[in-house]
């Protein structure tokens, strides 16, 4: 024991001594980074042009044996594009969106990395403008409108060298707003069919068919509803069908249809629900044709009009009436515009549907007072702050139904009808079109529809619009 206690006592002995020895200088200078010229923060490029990125790198040192790396990150393939060089010399041909890219500096002589953030904000000819769905001699078309006025007509045979035959029915856009939150495609739906386009080019991506694991002998969209999580729900042959979302969301099979929601009902081709607000227990509230019921379908679960009716203004599990147009403002909020046996009617409720509790709450049943300007071929369109437009002809009229006040818009449409009618901007756009052309009307507060822009030359007759700011 006494051996090992000298043992130690001679090691920390040793250890003193070197110490008092080493009169190393620990001040460490640290070396200032170097200085990058010609790299801005943010680039904007157009998909298929040459990005060139030429930095001047000077070293502290004043030497110039570095190395530059770069790195763009693609996000939807959970990837990176890589390149090496002084210089930054591609082809960009990413998809349209926003990407964030790094320059690495190397300095050869002290193996030292600096690192510099930049962005690429990539847009491609379709990014900004208006895409419109058009009937031309009984077929479904698409029209561009750039954002200098010209107009690209006839553009979806033109790109896929196919025509699509039958009247046009929707525009759909699809955007995931839990991944990347960037619109990726639209939903073109006619009567005999649907196709899915790349929003980036216009390029056919899948039929209506191809977007079900085993599709049905006919496939008619009926109506498609977007919804947050990139998929569509749409009602289809008078059944509800739900969009894939168990794989992620850049798999193939992504926001295909299985078997639609059993239950023995038809569907009208108009659905409201709360997927927006709360996506994971989303209800959806339609309309049974046959029976003339509100119905609701939630978890998967075609439950009919079972639900518990907490007032008498009307009987939603039996209204006799046709369904017109509903929309939902929220849940304290929703309206439906109905026929009954000639007489339009405008009936407001209010739900609370969720896993615990099932409750209609009708609020009233009144005359339309546009009920004289309907017809067979009125559009309906709903605003955010909670009024409508119809069309009526060749006008177009405001409806608040607070206060009941009808105005119409001060458009002129030169004695054309109205065939498309659709809210944009939040509100504060309404985007209207007649044969061969289409309209701009400020709907914001205080305004009443006067024209902002006007374009003319469009192919057909507009039935749907996207508009990409």
């Amino acid at each position: 024991m006494k051996r090992y206690l000298l043992y130690i006592l001679g090691g920390l002995v040793l250890l003193t001594i070197a110490c008092s020895r080493d009169k190393g200088n620990y001040d460490y200078v640290e070396l200032p980074d170097p200085v990058v010229e010609g790299l801005d923060t943010s680039y904007t490029v157009i998909t298929g042009d040459s990005l060139i990125i030429t930095p001047t790198v000077k070293l502290t040192s004043g030497k110039s044996d570095y190395e530059c790396y770069w790195k763009i990150n693609v996000p939807e393939k959970a990837t990176s594009l890589n390149y090496e060089g002084h210089s930054l010399r591609i082809v960009f041909g990413l998809a349209s969106g926003h990407y964030n890219a790094q320059l690495a500096v190397v300095d050869n002589s002290n193996g030292m990395k600096y690192f510099y953030e930049f962005s690429i904000s990539c847009q491609t000819e379709f990014t900004r403008g208006a895409v419109v769905l058009t009937s031309n001699g009984g077929r479904a078309e698409l029209a561009f409108i750039k954002p200098d006025g010209s107009i690209q007509s006839e553009i979806y045979q033109a790109i896929n060298q196919e025509a699509l035959p039958g009247e046009p029915m929707q525009l759909v856009p699809v955007q995931n707003q839990f991944y990347l939150n960037r619109l990726t495609s639209y939903w073109l739906t006619y009567t005999n069919g649907g196709v899915l386009v790349d929003a980036d080019n216009l390029q056919r991506l899948r039929s209506l068919k191809d977007n079900f694991f085993d599709p049905p002998a006919t496939a008619k969209a009926d109506y498609m509803m977007n919804m947050p999580q990139g998929v569509t729900q749409a009602v289809i042959n008078g059944k509800l069908y739900t969009g894939a979302t168990e794989t992620a969301p850049f798999w193939p099979y992504y926001g295909f249809y299985g078997v639609p929601i059993a239950g023995n009902y038809k569907l009208h081709p108009q659905m409201v629900h709360n997927g927006f607000e709360n996506p994971n227990g989303t209800y959806y509230l339609g309309f049974e044709a046959n029976q003339k019921q509100f119905v609701r379908i939630m978890n998967l679960t075609y439950y009919g009009s079972d639900f518990s009716v907490m007032d008498t203004a009307f009987n939603p599990k039996d209204l006799k009436m046709d369904l017109l147009y509903m929309d939902r403002f929220g849940d304290d909020d929703l309206y439906a515009f109905c026929d009954s046996a000639g007489k339009k009617m405008e009936l407001k409720f209010r739900v609370l549907l969720n896993d615990s509790t099932q409750r209609f709450y009708p609020s009233y049943k009144r005359t339309f007072p546009g009920a004289a300007l309907l017809s067979a071929g009125t559009i309906w369109r709903s605003s955010p702050i909670g009024v409508f437009f119809f069309s009526a002809n060749d006008k177009v009229y405001r409806y608040n139904p607070l206060n009941q006040e009808l105005t119409p818009l001060v458009a002129n449409f030169g004695g054309k009808k109205v065939t498309m009618l659709k809210v944009q901007r939040g509100g504060n756009l309404l985007v209207a079109g007649v044969e061969g052309s289409v309209y701009y009307l400020d709907i914001s507060v205080g305004k009443t529809g006067q024209v902002i822009q006007q374009y003319n030359g469009i192919a057909g007759i507009p039935k749907d619009v996207i508009v990409r700011d």
